[in-house]
Order: structure tokens, then C-alpha cells, then sequence
């Protein structure tokens, strides 16, 4: 199943199928277009003999990588276990959301460069929850964060000060966008709401097919998008529209900044962002497949590199970890063996 980090684990229990422009000074300032480079192969280890990949893949600062499999007797994806794999394929650790109740269900999840795992939840009245583990996968705490229900959450991350960010839909048909800043004890810091959410959540109300999902509820620019925390100490929120959205927002929850990532290709869209030394990998994907490329820019957005690839087995549309060196891949090969896969520029 060449459809590796693509299935929407929310589809298993939410009804969702998911100034001075034109002075001189300004035309001096424009950066320059990035270089392209191509990826190749470096290392390939076996991590399963069978399952699927669900949701996003994570890593730390080790190279662990962390996601979750699917068997073919799996039937809630929201209950899957996050395993911890380590660069030679050996799984070292297994973080479950059942350990925080049979009425929980996970979403996604963040893992910090020390390798702590953070996931959000939700119950059955509709309440957020944070989930905490230790390193060797044993539930730490279980918050409840301070917001009205029903919030659906799509993308979590925690800030170097220890705040968490979550973002996700709430409202009729889910079409309106949430997003807030909460402490470490789930207490509100404060709700964002900027008039590009209010202009997706119109978009979505209209049945805009670019918005919605093919069961006409939802709002794609959440339920596509991702969040990584910067080495800056801001959290990066990625919007899926066109050009690309990325919200750069504070710990105290305020917008510092917007960029705006052109797509490379009218047929690609941004599904996935990933950070190291102050660049951000943005990741563009053609809807429902694995064909893409990922830009790379600085924390301002200025183009550094495109990189592209002409092997099956790199997908520069779904890095699972990146680092300036390279990028780490997780594939299933079509035979539900899943491998890790290592690539570095040519």
C-alpha cells in the first residue's frame, strides 16, 4: 500500500471521509528561487511484517522514529498504540491510549526532542484531553484542557515552555476552524482566531470542494495540516490551502507572523511540515498518493532547496524525520512489510 502516512485516523470515528510591494527596495529584497537537489537511498530497515501505516510518523532528536501500524484486525484507528522505533528498525517502546480509558480516543500526537510523547484525545461527551507518557510507554497524566465540547483536535504541539497548542474543528458539520494555547494544567491562555480560518470556514459552509471532504462535512485546511514547535520557541502551524498557510504563533498564543509557501506545482499541495536548525520542511503531496516534493525554507520563509526523488521507495511528499543532512521515510511496500528508509541529498 503505497498510501503510507496518508490514512486519516479520525475517519474511523468522526463522520469525515476529514507594505512598499512594488518599490525598489522592496524588488532588491525579493529572495532568491531555491536550488533543486535529489534524494537517494541510504538505508533500509525492516519494522514490520504486517499493518499499515496510520496518521503521521514523528521522531526525536536521536532518530527514533514513532508511528502507528494498523493490522488487518484493527477496526478503531483512534485506539491504535504509538510504537518507538529506533533507526535499525527494533520497536523499544509502546505508548497506549486505552491506558487512559476504554471511552478515550487519540488523534494525533507530538514528541519533543528528548523523545517525551505527548497525545490529544477526546472522550465521549466531547472533552479535549492532553496525554503525557513516560520514556518507556506508561501513561504519565491525563488533562483535561479548559474549552467548551465538542472540539475535534487534528494537531498538537508543545512548546519549549512547556504550553501545548492544539488546533482542530468544532461546530456544525465541523466546519469551523479551533485553535488555542493552553498551561501544562489545561488552563486556556488564549483562543486564535484569524480571518484566514473565518475565510476557510466560509469556504467550507459553501461546499467548496477544495475545502470540504467527500462526505461534504469538515474543513480540509485543518484536517490536512500539521504543527511542529521550532527551535525559536514558537510552534509552526501549517494550514492546507494553496499557497500554503503556516501560522508562526507564540506561547502566549499570538499570531507573530504568517508565511506563505507557493506551491511547485498546481497538483501539490501542503500535508506536512517538519523542522531542524531553524528551517522548516514543508511538504507537498498530490491528494490520495505519496508523489511530492518538499521545500525547504528558513523560519521567515525564504527558499533554500527543493528536494525531489525518482525512487518508489522515497517519498519527498512524507518525510517522517528531517535533519539538514537528510530525511528518514516510513513505507509499506504493498505487502504489509513496513520499512524505514534513510535518503540524503546527491
Amino acid at each position: 500500500m503505497k498510501l503510507c502516512l496518508i490514512l486519516l485516523i479520525g475517519m474511523c470515528v468522526i463522520p469525515l471521509t476529514t507594505t512598499g510591494q512594488n518599490s525598489p527596495a522592496a524588488r532588491k529584497s525579493s529572495p532568491p528561487a531555491a536550488v533543486s537537489a535529489h534524494l537517494q537511498l541510504t538505508a533500509s530497515a525492516k519494522v514490520s511484517d504486517g499493518g499499515a501505516l496510520v496518521g503521521k510518523a514523528r521522531c526525536d532528536d536521536d532518530g527514533n522514529i514513532y508511528i502507528r501500524l494498523a493490522r488487518a484486525d484493527d477496526h478503531v484507528g483512534t485506539k491504535l498504540p504509538i510504537q518507538k522505533i529506533k533507526p535499525d528498525g527494533n520497536v523499544t517502546a509502546t505508548f497506549k491510549v486505552t491506558d487512559a480509558g476504554p471511552d478515550i480516543d487519540a488523534m494525533d500526537f507530538f514528541v519533543s526532542g528528548t523523545g517525551k510523547v505527548y497525545e490529544e484525545a477526546w472522550d465521549r461527551i466531547g472533552r479535549m484531553h492532553v496525554l503525557e507518557y513516560s520514556s518507556d510507554g506508561s501513561l504519565k497524566s491525563n488533562v483535561i484542557l479548559d474549552t467548551e465540547p465538542p472540539v475535534f483536535p487534528y494537531q498538537i504541539a508543545v512548546f519549549r515552555s512547556g504550553e501545548w497548542l492544539v488546533s482542530g474543528l468544532h461546530g456544525p458539520h465541523l466546519y469551523t476552524p479551533f485553535t488555542a494555547v493552553f498551561d501544562s494544567r489545561g488552563k486556556l491562555i488564549k483562543k486564535i482566531y484569524d480571518t484566514e480560518d473565518e475565510d476557510s470556514r466560509k469556504k467550507a459552509e459553501a461546499g467548496d470542494g477544495a475545502f470540504i471532504t467527500d462526505a461534504g462535512t469538515g474543513n480540509n485546511s485543518v484536517y490536512e495540516g500539521d504543527a511542529v514547535a521550532g527551535s525559536d520557541g514558537n510552534v509552526y502551524l501549517l494550514r492546507a490551502i494553496s499557497p500554503a498557510l503556516i501560522y508562526v504563533i507564540s506561547a502566549k498564543g499570538e499570531i507573530i507572523r504568517k508565511l506563505r509557501i507557493d506551491s511547485p506545482d498546481s497538483g501539490l499541495l501542503a500535508q506536512r511540515i517538519r523542522t531542524a536548525d531553524g528551517r522548516l520542511a514543508v511538504s507537498f503531496l498530490a491528494n490520495n498518493s505519496t508523489v511530492g516534493i518538499t521545500k525547504v525554507v528558513d523560519f521567515q520563509g525564504n527558499p533554500i532547496v527543493d528536494y525531489v526523488s525518482d525512487d518508489e521507495r522515497i517519498y519527498p511528499g512524507l518525510p517522517g524525520c528531517y535533519t539538514p543532512q537528510g530525511f528518514a521515510f516510513v513505507d509499506d511496500d504493498g505487502a504489509d512489510n513496513v520499512y524505514l528508509r534513510t535518503a540524503v541529498p546527491k
